[in-house]
Order: C-alpha cells, then sequence, then structure tokens
C-alpha cells in the first residue's frame, strides 16, 4: 500500500486496498510489486490489480 501511495497517490491507494485485501497467494504480491514498477499510469494499475484478483 505504501508504494502505491507513493506512486498513485491516496485515491488509487484507497481503491486499491480491498483488492489487495482479497489477495492470498504471495507470489501473485510479488508480482504485482514488480507489476506496480511497470505500469505506466494507474488506469494500467488498477486494471493489472482487477486482473490479478480473478
Amino acid at each position: 500500500m505504501r508504494q502505491v501511495r507513493r506512486r498513485f497517490g491516496e485515491t488509487v491507494a484507497a481503491h486499491s486496498a480491498p483488492l489487495l485485501a482479497r489477495i492470498t497467494e504471495p507470489t501473485v504480491l510479488e508480482n504485482l510489486g514488480a507489476a506496480l514498477l511497470d505500469c505506466a499510469d494507474d488506469a494500467a494499475w488498477l486494471a493489472r490489480l482487477g486482473a490479478a484478483g480473478r
């Protein structure tokens, strides 16, 4: 959450929190950590996060 907040701001962090809370697999969280650095903008991050939580 700190990384999301720092990269995209409080609003995106607030939208990310419930999606991240649903993810229980450590490898998925690791992959999202890398994806956070690769996403060009907040829309790309939220799309990637939404796809990972399915």
